[in-house]
């Protein structure tokens, strides 16, 4: 379907609006009573949530680029059906291949005038094929009212069990790092990925970001929150489906060499990514399926 199409079949007033958005890319545009926000068909990408009355959680590189099978730089990511590089092919896709993919918008619904639904899908297909030879129906569920949630569902529809590993990778928006606190990991062993290291460590304390982090968390089936004294903002990620998390900024060599970046967007993000990652891969057989859920809230600093 064009946009004209999409609009005429799924627009939902008081609700959702399809437009060419950034990029001319076809976004759906929610506004209801609670919050409004962007999810372009590209990725099934979350471009933007902001709950009325706060700014935006999510933070949007200046210099990400808007085309088709183009990653975006900022926003929410999905890492699907690997997360990282693949593990036995390194020409394959860093992060799989849906983030590049085209979404199907399948359904936009209310649950009353404070939240919208959006339901995508993604099927496999010959192009999807030729990069990982399984048959799969994968079902997006955004939700978007006072809280942000996120359900990234696999099922297998394929004969033999598959393993995926993957993340709902959400960029932040903060004020500054110098600013910010991330709770959540004390007590939590992580391997450090900085610079290859692959390292098994143990967090001690909460988390300050004053160089390179690159942490897969593992045994951490809890919530977690960003502590921003900047913008008097407590960010609270919880999460279902999920004993792993990522908490990862570039700092300020690596920013210089990222695409979609600039020097120093560092200073204004960080992830906190919602996974299955490393131990945490999960094997689906023929049938089944595994939910990956994030939960996203914002709430006064005291």
């Amino acid at each position: 379907m064009n946009i004209n199409e999409l609009q005429k079949s799924f627009a939902l007033p008081g609700h959702a609006t399809i437009i060419a958005g950034r990029g001319g890319l076809p976004t759906i545009a929610i506004a209801n009573a609670a919050a409004s926000s962007e999810i372009t068909l590209l990725g099934g990408h979350i471009l933007s949530f902001t709950p009325k009355g706060r700014r935006d959680l999510l933070w949007m590189s200046p210099a990400s680029p808007f085309a088709p099978g183009t990653a975006i730089r900022g926003g929410v990511p999905l890492c699907w059906p690997w997360f990282g590089a693949h593990a036995t092919n390194p020409d394959l896709p860093l992060h799989g291949f849906a983030r590049t993919a085209d979404w199907k918008l399948e359904s936009i619904t209310a649950d009353g005038p404070s939240r919208t639904l959006v339901t995508l899908s993604l099927a496999d297909s010959s192009a999807s094929h030729a990069l990982w030879n399984h048959r799969f129906a994968v079902t997006l569920l955004v939700s978007i009212g006072a809280t942000l949630e996120i359900t990234l569902t696999t099922r297998n529809v394929d004969t033999a069990p598959f393993t995926i590993s993957q993340a709902i990778h959400t960029y932040f928006n903060i004020s500054h790092v110098d600013n910010v606190t991330i709770t959540g990991y004390d007590g939590t062993r992580y391997i450090d990925k900085v610079g290859g290291a692959n390292r098994p460590e143990r967090q001690v304390g909460d988390i300050v970001i004053n160089s390179e982090i690159d942490a897969v968390f593992q045994d951490n089936p809890g919530a977690s929150d960003i502590l921003d004294s900047g913008f008097k903002r407590r960010i609270t990620i919880a999460k279902e489906g999920s004993n792993s998390a990522v908490v990862w900024n570039p700092w300020i060599e690596k920013a210089k060499k990222l695409s979609g970046y600039t020097p120093e967007a560092y200073k204004t993000m960080v992830c906190v990514e919602t996974c299955n990652a490393l131990e945490d891969a999960r094997t689906i057989q023929p049938g089944a399926a595994h939910s990956l859920k994030a939960i996203i809230s914002a709430s006064s600093l005291d």
